[in-house]
């Protein structure tokens, strides 16, 4: 956790930030232009869409400066163009993506008309009205066929991609049965890709060459063979012991009290799959021996039968010896991969969240938890195919000075070959000491010779504190943003997108440059596509906004409280700014925290789309010298609205229907829309670039299609509202240019655009008279 600061660090940052709870707020420009105002956020509150477009329409004149309310009916106006562009655009695409579903179907092409069945999904009010269409439901009855075939001819790839577009279908309908089905069905051929990729990779290699010729895809046949026996590193140091402890740990601690019974089904159900096929003989030559396979099928079946035996005590070390044993006396896999995938197994009857981190792993487990590292500034991934590719140089680091590119391929590092290699290897071989020299061979499209790019290492940390416009990067590295979306208005624009150690430090230091010299009179906290992080950082977040009550508890599987998170009135520095606080379907965590919290205590407008529903809290547990139990063993509870005796859990459990955080103001955003407004984001960015990065060349194989509209023109952050690409973001600004309106008046006398800072039982009193 970080140190909190003492008394005198306390007051100094106070005297810099400014504007603290109990702060003057200005006088309005008249009654009336206050009620109306208050009128808008209260209907926000409530989310009332309709009154809140009745109420922007039909902004008072009394008091009001005439240019102020002109220029705000222009913007009133622009939205409203916006708004009815992007309900056509709805209504066309819809038209559209239906006709070509239906010519996908009968072009025999299940996969992708399931794509654009999704893609007629996000852009409906409700996920389910689709499914009511007689087509749709033919074309769900030919999709189910061709999966249940492409199983039944281990056509794998085909299986899984099929399996996850259709339960995504069904996702959030309602239609729980079919989800239900669907999921088991799609994690049953994902562990086999698993199993095949980590231990035959020869044959995931063949399978995924050939899914991508069928797909008329452009596929690289080579691969290194090296990969073929990576898994001796995977399963290295996986034992009885490191299983055994795991186990007893999740046991007492999952906050679900699963019980002995499906972990340990869970794990022989894991090495059920290993031998349920021979593929993996090739590489464990006794699964090509029937007798023996079907010895172990048996003693598996034995050992699962012992287990339901009523009134029988399950002994844990006594079931895992059974295993050991009938291991050793039929097809004697090696004791790491029989441990590996038992527990494994066993884990994934827990949540999606509980794991066993291995020794492979550990390394880059921990660097994640520290939240920075030494190295040269890069992030890659590991392709299909065994390749270390760059997916971006982070700006202001080594590797982005020194030419590195998005795309290249990390051939070498100090002329080792990374072939077979995956991300924990690259990571464990580019990154040292600072102030050490690495050296990166890359191969580039277009260029023929492999390209040796010399790097000294440094201390890398990613930034998750961003603001509105960036202006360049400083000497340090640090971006230099201009945190104001409305510098006329005194509005403010942060985008959180994660919550890590670096994160207290850098968001105290946003809101003291907002506040330097100048009132900050409205703020909009971007959380989208945040998956979270720190739950201390979460509370520390909301209490910016929140000066009293609970920030966010924690419970066991009893129910009972684990943690609590009061609020500190002296480090609500945000109290009173009106706020508006964006939430999508990437929200989660730490960010539906924070959310939640502000949405409870009415400290802010949310507005978006329902976030993604993780309230749960993991604990990590040694289980080895190298190997750690990251379990899950509480869920957290939000604060309790005004109309709640008790908060809120927003964990999404399987057939349930409330979780995650519901907006007050429900905006959708289309795949369009979203993916035009971050390629907008990242050419502004990339335009005050230390080193200028190409413009996006035009693809001529796409010739027929029109260019993404983010692509054509000025990169100017300020098109994502004045273009209509984020409505969301949109509207948010326009919510809290309302607040500011009603304290621009028209007397020459006045101080305008001062109204913000006072204590948030002001504004919640003003707004409806709670």
């Amino acid at each position: 956790m970080t140190p909190r600061f003492t008394p005198i660090r306390l007051t100094m940052l106070i005297l810099v930030l400014g504007g603290m709870v109990g702060g003057a707020v200005a006088r309005p420009a008249s009654p009336e232009a206050r009620a109306w105002a208050d009128n808008v956020w209260t209907a926000a509150l409530e989310g009332d869409q309709g009154h809140i477009e009745v109420l922007l329409g039909e902004p008072v004149s009394a008091g009001i400066a005439p240019e102020a309310r002109s220029a705000f009916i222009e913007d009133v106006e622009l939205w409203q163009a916006h708004e009815r562009e992007d309900a056509e655009y709805t209504r066309s695409r819809m038209a559209k993506a239906r006709a070509e579903m239906l010519e996908a179907q009968q072009d025999d092409d299940p996969l992708e008309a399931l794509r654009l069945l999704l893609e007629m999904q996000t852009l409906s009010p409700n996920f389910a009205d689709p499914l009511q269409d007689p087509a749709v439901q033919s074309l769900l009855a030919d999709a189910e066929a061709a999966i249940s075939s492409w199983r039944t001819e281990s056509k794998l790839f085909y299986a899984q991609q099929g399996l996850l577009r259709l339960r995504a279908v069904y996702e959030d309908t309602g239609m729980h049965d079919a989800w239900d089905r669907l999921t088991t069905a799609y994690e049953t051929v994902s562990d086999q890709m698993k199993l095949l990729r980590r231990y035959r990779f020869d044959e995931f290699h063949r399978r995924y060459v050939a899914f991508h010729r069928g797909r008329g895809d452009e596929v690289k046949e080579e691969y290194s063979p090296r990969l073929d026996t990576r898994w001796m590193d995977e399963v290295r140091d996986a034992d009885i012991e490191t299983a055994s402890m795991a186990m007893e740990i999740a046991l007492s601690e999952h906050v679900e009290s699963v019980g002995i019974g499906p972990l340990l089904k869970g794990g022989i159900a894991a090495l059920r799959v290993l031998t349920d096929d021979a593929f993996l003989a090739p590489t464990f030559n006794s699964l090509s021996d029937d007798e023996a396979v079907a010895a172990w099928q048996a003693a598996l079946s034995a050992t699962e039968a012992s287990l339901e035996v009523p009134g029988a005590h399950v002994s844990l070390e006594r079931t895992m010896q059974r295993i050991q044993s009938a291991n050793a006396d039929t097809i004697a896999l090696p004791e790491g991969v029989l441990w590996r995938e038992f527990t494994d197994g066993a884990m994934d009857e827990l949540d999606r969240f509980s794991q066993v981190i291995w020794p492979y792993e550990f390394e880059q487990f921990q660097r994640q938890m520290r939240g920075k590292f030494v190295g040269v500034g890069v992030q890659i991934k590991e392709t299909l195919l065994g390749e270390i590719q760059v997916v971006t140089p982070l700006e202001g680091k080594p590797a982005f000075y020194a030419g590195v590119k998005a795309d290249d391929i990390i051939a070498t590092v100090d002329g080792d070959s990374t072939a077979g290699w995956t991300v924990h290897d690259a990571v464990r071989n580019i990154t040292g000491p600072a102030d050490t020299k690495v050296v990166l061979g890359l191969r580039r499209e277009g260029v023929d010779n492999l390209i040796e790019v010399p790097i000294i290492r440094g201390v890398i940390r990613m930034p998750t504190v961003k603001g509105w416009r960036k202006n360049g990067v400083g000497d340090d590295g640090r971006s230099d943003w201009d945190w104001m979306i409305d510098p006329e208005d005194r509005i403010g624009y942060i985008r959180l997108t994660g919550f890590d150690q670096e994160t207290k430090g850098d968001l105290l230091r946003a809101v003291a440059t907002m506040r330097r010299n100048q009132p900050l009179n409205g703020l909009v906290l971007d959380l989208r596509y945040n998956p979270g992080g720190l739950l201390d950082l979460a509370a520390f977040v909301s209490n910016l906004f929140v000066p009293k009550g609970d920030l966010v508890t924690g419970e066991d599987r009893n129910g009972r409280l684990t943690f609590r998170f009061p609020a500190r009135s002296v480090e609500c520095y945000l109290g009173g700014v009106p706020t508006v606080v964006l939430v999508n379907r990437g929200s989660a965590s730490a960010s539906e925290i924070v959310a939640g919290c502000l949405q409870a205590h009415e400290a802010a407008v949310v507005l978006g789309e329902r976030s993604f529903g993780k309230g749960s809290v993991q604990t990590v547990h040694p289980v080895g010298p190298e190997a750690r139990l990251k379990v899950t063993n509480q869920y957290y509870r939000l604060p309790p609205a005004s109309d709640e005796s008790s908060g809120r859990l927003v964990h999404k459990r399987p057939g349930s229907t409330d979780w995650g955080v519901m907006p007050d103001l429900v905006v959708k955003m289309s795949v369009d829309d979203w993916e035009a407004s971050e390629r907008l984001r990242i050419r502004a960015e990339q335009a005050v670039s230390a080193l200028k990065l190409p413009e996006p060349e035009e693809d001529v194989s796409k010739t027929d299609q029109e260019p993404n509209p983010a692509d054509v023109g000025p990169p100017d952050i300020d098109r994502l509202i004045n273009d209509g690409y984020d409505p969301q973001l949109e509207l948010a600004l326009l919510l809290l240019q309302t607040q500011i309106l009603a304290e621009t008046s028209d007397k020459a006398d006045a101080t305008p655009n001062q109204m913000a800072g006072g204590p948030v039982i002001d504004l919640r009193s003003r707004a409806g008279g709670r």
